[in-house]
């Protein structure tokens, strides 16, 4: 059994830190919001559709500052409209497998049906700040891998997903 690798101390070479648009960077390279109030974010696409997340600080009132908190919303679909013949067929499907959904869903991930009948999914993941690169990315991994399966099965459900915009 190997040891777990421990963390590097801080480089006392590097630069202080510094401000990256919303981004404050430290020394050693990690991220956190520049602002409490701010959550700043990002967009990417993932199977045709976009993920928005965002990055927030502690709350006011947290005892401890390094407290913060990985958001990621994202539309999976819509329900099918029964105005459409060929549709009309798969909206009981669509709607049956949606209420079936939610107790199946990880800790943490709520999804609601909107009034335009799409359907939006979000996560939100406790997170140390500052938080480097690697740690975002392998939190951003980890949803997408669990997220997989869910959109298999409402894809196969006849939930429409559309198309990613930009």
């Amino acid at each position: 059994m190997s040891a777990l690798p421990v963390p590097a101390a801080p480089n006392p070479t590097a630069p202080p830190g510094f401000t990256l648009g919303p981004f404050a960077v430290d020394r050693d390279g990690a991220l956190a919001p520049r602002d409490a109030d701010l959550a700043p974010g990002f967009v990417f696409t993932w199977r045709d559709r976009t993920v928005h997340a965002r990055l927030s600080g502690a709350p006011a009132g947290t005892t401890n500052a390094r407290d913060g908190a990985l958001a990621l919303e994202l539309t999976v679909g819509r329900v099918p409209s029964s105005a459409l013949a060929e549709t009309a067929s798969q909206r009981a499907r669509s709607l049956a497998l949606l209420r079936s959904l939610p107790p199946l869903l990880p800790a943490g991930w709520r999804m609601r049906l909107l009034a335009d009948h799409r359907i939006q999914l979000r996560s939100d993941t406790p997170l140390t700040l500052p938080v480097t690169a690697t740690a975002l990315i392998t939190q951003l991994t980890r949803f997408l891998l669990a997220l997989s399966p869910y959109l298999d099965l409402l894809d196969e459900g006849g939930v429409a997903s559309g198309k990613a915009k930009l």
